[in-house]
């Protein structure tokens, strides 16, 4: 009789194209993998996958069983969330989060799971969105809640929240003129995120017209950096105003009114699509609730 772990092997095996791959994913042996493939093809009667230039295909016979296969495995995962105690479901979640959520409502969130799955342990990973892509891609990270819809074949994406960039300044800093336009902002150093990211990009066009001095732009991972940075009068900081909330409030920042339209940024959560999604997705739904009201 076939059963559901031969038939999750079948599916990770030939997502992943490698037998040494889907046993790390499994939590077994290289062996144990291709004995429950072996059983699995003695029970079917056919040859299932194939071996091609170093990575591993399905047969036609394969690409059939699969089919089957992913649709039980999606309706197993799918009753198991519906009708099993949250409690119970255990294990951990590779969770990619853009730095930005880290200073907003990342601690709420992480509050509202350990509520919700007390049992499923986050595994919290900080990094740049093009970075957090590739690892959602790699199948290196479960989650992400990252900037921007990511694309790529079997990805989902769940709006969170939106954030409008916004020029921040330390009390000590000269600026002249009241609101600012490009050329003002220009004459000091522009401090924002990483090179690569969005908002990056978005600034070095906007600062590249002909007509304006050239500009400096600092770029740095750490919002903390940026931030203090801005206190300290070393330049200009284009963040969201939401992640400098207390330096705002303490009169450490202000914020810069400008003639300049900003972007807003808009974050998502990102998953693949997978039989076993249902808590993924159930989590990347918390992930919305607890945004979505403090969104600016």
């Amino acid at each position: 009789m076939v059963d559901f772990k031969a038939l999750e092997t079948l599916v990770w095996v030939a997502t992943l194209r490698s037998f040494n791959r889907a046993a790390v994913k499994l939590h077994t042996t290289q062996p144990a993998v291709s004995q429950r493939i072996a059983q699995l093809e003695a029970e079917i009667g056919q040859k299932l996958l194939v071996r091609e230039k170093r990575t591993v295909v399905a047969t036609d016979a394969g690409r059939r069983v699969l089919d089957y296969a992913e649709r039980l495995l999606k309706l197993r995962a799918e009753m198991l969330h519906a009708v099993a105690d949250r409690t119970a479901i255990r294990g951990t979640l590779r969770l990619g989060v853009a730095e930005t959520i880290v200073h907003t409502w990342l601690p709420r969130f992480v509050e509202r799971m350990a509520k919700a799955y007390p049992g499923l342990a986050l595994e919290i990973e900080v990094d740049i969105t093009p970075n957090l892509r590739d690892r959602l891609v790699a199948q290196e990270l479960d989650l992400v809640f990252a900037l921007g819809a990511l694309a790529a074949a079997h990805l989902r994406n769940l709006p969170l929240s939106t954030y409008r960039l916004a020029f921040l300044a330390g009390p000590g800093l000269a600026v002249p003129g009241d609101p600012l336009d490009l050329a003002a902002l220009a004459a000091h150093p522009i401090l924002t995120f990483s090179r690569n990211t969005r908002p990056y990009l978005i600034l070095r066009e906007m600062f590249s017209a002909p007509d304006l001095p050239p500009v400096r732009i600092h770029a740095s991972s750490s919002m903390a950096t940026i931030l203090r940075m801005a206190e300290d009068g070393l330049g200009i900081a284009a963040v969201p105003e939401a992640i400098a909330g207390a330096e705002l409030a303490a009169g450490r920042l202000r914020s810069l009114r400008t003639t300049v339209p900003l972007p807003e940024l808009d974050f998502f959560a990102s998953w693949r699509v997978t039989p076993e999604a249902a808590t993924v997705e159930a989590v990347a739904t918390i992930a919305q609730e607890v945004a979505a009201p403090r969104a600016r």
